[in-house]
C-alpha cells in the first residue's frame, strides 16, 4: 500500500517591500551599564554578523564604539563613524536607534527634559501680579514678565551648566542604521 502524498501547500502571494533576508538595520546592544554625557563614548556590541561600509565582514560580538552627540529630551543620540577590526580602522557610519524605531536611546526621566519643564513653570509662576500706583498696568505687566523670564532662564541655565549625565543599562537592545547624511 502506498501512502497518499499530501497536496502541495501553496503560499499566499503578497507584495514585499524588501526581501526577507535583506534588512536595513543591524541588531546590537549596550555592552555594560554606562553613565554618559555629550561628548563621551558608549561601548556597544554587535548581536549579529554584518558588513562594514566597504563590504568587509564583521562578526557577531564585535565591540562598536559611538560618540554621544546630543541628549535631546528623553533620547541619547549616538553616532558611530568607524570600527576596529584586527587593528584596521574601517568605515562604519551608523546612527543608533531604539527598538521603537526612533533615533537615539530612550532614557525616561532624563534631567534635561525636566529643565525645560522647570523653566516654563518658573516663568508662569513667577509672573508679578502686584499692581501698585505710579506706573500704568501695561508697564507693570511687561516688567513683571521680563523679571519672570530672567528668573526662569537663570534657573534653567544653572541646572544646565552642570553636565547632564544619563545612565544606560547593560544589554539595552538597539538597532544600527546607515547614516544617510554626508
Amino acid at each position: 500500500m502506498t501512502k497518499p502524498t499530501p497536496p502541495v501547500r501553496r503560499t499566499f502571494n503578497s507584495i514585499r517591500l524588501i526581501k526577507e533576508d535583506e534588512k536595513n538595520a543591524i541588531k546590537a546592544f549596550v555592552h555594560s551599564t554606562q553613565t554618559v554625557m555629550v561628548g563621551s563614548t558608549l561601548k556597544m556590541q554587535l548581536a549579529e554578523n554584518c558588513l562594514t561600509d566597504d563590504g568587509q565582514r564583521i562578526r557577531k560580538g564585535t565591540p562598536v564604539y559611538g560618540e554621544v552627540t546630543a541628549i535631546d529630551g528623553e533620547r541619547v543620540i549616538i553616532k558611530i563613524s568607524s570600527i576596529n577590526i584586527n587593528n584596521n580602522i574601517l568605515p562604519f557610519k551608523k546612527n543608533v536607534y531604539s527598538r521603537d524605531a526612533i533615533e537615539g536611546i530612550y532614557v525616561p526621566g532624563n534631567p534635561k527634559s525636566d529643565v525645560a519643564k522647570d523653566a516654563g513653570a518658573s516663568a508662569v509662576s513667577g509672573a508679578n501680579t502686584n499692581i501698585s500706583g505710579g506706573l500704568d498696568i501695561g508697564t507693570q505687566l511687561v516688567a513683571g514678565a521680563a523679571n519672570s523670564v530672567i528668573s526662569a532662564t537663570k534657573s534653567a541655565t544653572s541646572k544646565n551648566i552642570r553636565k547632564i549625565k544619563v545612565t544606560i543599562k547593560t544589554n539595552y537592545q538597539i538597532l544600527l542604521m546607515e547614516d544617510k547624511k554626508p
